[in-house]
């Protein structure tokens, strides 16, 4: 959303854990893990009838094979539709890098930065995760998750990597969820690394409150150590170009006083985008 994510309830959001009734979710049957590119596979999760109808979209990144690096408005002068991103960029996907400020440079709302671009140094006091990526010596993980509600040496972590977003928790290190079940219900794009260091680009097309998304992550067979929500609303987004054809995940509208619904990517300040690593010797593209 182009206004912060629900202002009158941030702070109890991030600091007061909820538990919310089991969401039963079960895999697609028909659905499995597709290889879309060198280090990406596409796989889509049915969400359950007595939450909302529709799927949630999951693009699994190995970070070993797959290099990330932001796109932003600030270095470019002006916003792009996350498929633009894509075009501009070379990036096979792109999802929201985190909630924007409405304002002439359309800085994110948490701290922000890769090796190119420094977009907010401003560290929010209460966004608990931090996504680090781009690390600055080869014998650190290629990407990590931090929550620093848990992690007395997060600050020292974000030395170790040039690239760091900074967003809500999902839930905690214990995986209790930290989103209350009420709220109100909209789109939805996250990201998230599982147990064995991969990187998740999430979306959730059907309106549901955060809460419930969060408790959805955990029930999904994902092994997820850590997530953070990105965006929601309409500005939610998540393109990847496949083998077959563009894949084009498109929020929906936060209201229903909207006369239809949203069919298309609205332009966004600041992404985060995937490419696959060039072979060894292969020019950058």
């Amino acid at each position: 959303m182009r206004r912060i994510l629900l202002v009158w309830a941030a702070v109890a959001m991030l600091l007061t854990p909820g538990r919310l009734a089991s969401v039963v979710l079960a895999a697609d049957p028909e659905s499995a893990w597709i290889p879309v590119a060198p280090g990406m596979e596409l796989r889509l999760f049915s969400i359950p009838r007595d939450t909302s109808e529709g799927t949630v979209a999951v693009l699994r990144l190995d970070p070993s094979r797959v290099e990330l690096e932001l796109g932003t408005a600030l270095a470019s002068g002006r916003s792009r539709t996350v498929e633009d991103w894509a075009a501009a960029h070379n990036f096979t996907a792109v999802i929201n890098a985190g909630m924007y400020r409405m304002d002439e440079r359309f800085l994110s709302t948490g701290f922000l930065r890769d090796k190119s671009v420094e977009v907010n140094t401003f560290f929010h006091p209460n966004y608990g995760a931090l996504f680090l990526f781009q690390p600055k010596r080869p014998d650190l993980p290629p990407v990590r998750f931090v929550d620093r509600t848990a992690d007395p040496h997060w600050r020292a972590h974000m030395d170790d990597y040039f690239g760091v977003m900074q967003n809500y928790r999902l839930f905690g290190p214990d995986r209790q969820n930290a989103w209350p079940a009420t709220g109100k219900p909209h789109s939805q794009a996250a990201l998230a690394v599982d147990a064995a260091g991969r990187v998740l680009l999430l979306h959730c097309r059907p309106r549901i409150t955060t809460g419930q998304f969060a408790q959805i992550l955990l029930e999904l067979p994902l092994e997820l150590a850590g997530a953070m929500y990105l965006e929601g609303g309409a500005d939610a987004a998540l393109f990847v170009q496949t083998p077959s054809g563009p894949r084009r995940f498109v929020g929906e509208y936060a209201s229903d006083l909207a006369a239809a619904s949203n069919e298309h990517f609205w332009p966004v300040p600041n992404v985060l985008g995937a490419r696959p690593k060039p072979a060894p010797g292969a020019a950058h593209p």
